[in-house]
């Protein structure tokens, strides 16, 4: 039997029809100083796009698509499973007046990229924890990236303070074997060596590492309060200053990486054909079995 992707709730914000409504549920959510330190870095890491082919994998409401063409990038590429997601990025970036350069693409597999240019680099932002075929994923992306290209991956930690103190709560306290962090739809956290040895074997090397949430500053509230968490956001300044920092970027419950294709692939003829996802269509061979969970 296949197995298909953990999905949120009938009742979760990301699943209305409202693309207003999602893109505000979303934009608030990446105003949290633990979004805005990430997302910084992750910018950071991305580097200057201009002129760049940009594929943004797991965009969800299209925050970093938007930056890309805003960034005066050459083609830009969204790709996300979650239908409500994806029309919350498309109404974004009409709303950014930047829609004309973006193409965006439902699938819940990596696109399958046919006789196409490939991308000089690509965002995984937040995917590989929900991913069933995680070293699939990486071979397809080392598929679709120039030789020498960038991928920027960010995912939970489970060598971090956050993981070390809620984690052996929920899993050894309350027994939630398969307690996998804040997010429902997650299904494996990582540790920096588990995960540069999985880029590593689908061919590329990291360069550069950034963490987030090294101290944590989302509590439970105080009983009484009405609140269910308290945040001390005066904390993320810790982030600010020490997550660039080894070994403390490789400490946060949030890991950032990025890490460099190899530069003797050969790269496929530049062609003008548009990326294709076409659902039953085969996927490059390595990858086969590339599905979300």
């Amino acid at each position: 039997m296949q197995n298909q992707r953990k999905r949120y709730s009938e009742g979760h914000w990301l699943r209305s029809h409202d693309s207003e409504k999602v893109l505000a549920a979303y934009l608030e959510q990446q105003s949290k100083a633990y979004s805005r330190i990430k997302n910084a870095y992750v910018k950071e890491l991305l580097g200057d796009l201009r002129n760049k082919r940009f594929l943004d994998y797991g965009c969800g409401g299209g925050m970093f698509t938007v930056h890309a063409a805003q960034q005066g990038a050459l083609e830009v590429v969204g790709v996300d499973a979650e239908g409500s997601a994806l029309e919350a990025a498309r109404y974004f970036a009409r709303r950014e007046g930047v829609d004309r350069l973006c193409s965006f693409v439902r699938s819940d597999r990596f696109p399958v990229l046919a006789k196409r240019p490939k991308f000089d680099a690509i965002l995984m932002k937040d995917v590989l924890e929900h991913v069933e075929d995680d070293q699939g994923l990486l071979c397809a992306a080392a598929e679709a990236v120039v030789p020498g290209g960038l991928l920027v991956v960010s995912t939970q930690n489970s060598l971090s303070l956050n993981y070390l103190i809620q984690g052996t709560y929920r899993r050894r306290v309350l027994g939630e074997k398969n307690w996998c962090g804040w997010d429902e739809t997650h299904v494996r956290f990582y540790t920096p060596m588990s995960l540069n040895r999985k880029l590593a074997k689908a061919g590329f090397t990291s360069e550069g590492w950034r963490s987030v949430y090294v101290i944590p500053y989302k509590l439970p509230g105080v009983p009484g309060s009405g609140k269910e968490f308290l945040r001390i956001d005066l904390l993320s300044w810790i982030d600010k200053a020490l997550g660039g920092v080894f070994p403390y970027n490789r400490l946060g419950w949030n890991v950032i990486v990025r890490a460099r294709a190899s530069s003797v692939v050969p790269q496929r003829a530049p062609l003008t054909s548009p990326i294709e996802a076409v659902p039953g269509s085969p996927m490059p061979a390595v990858c086969q079995s590339l599905r979300f969970f």
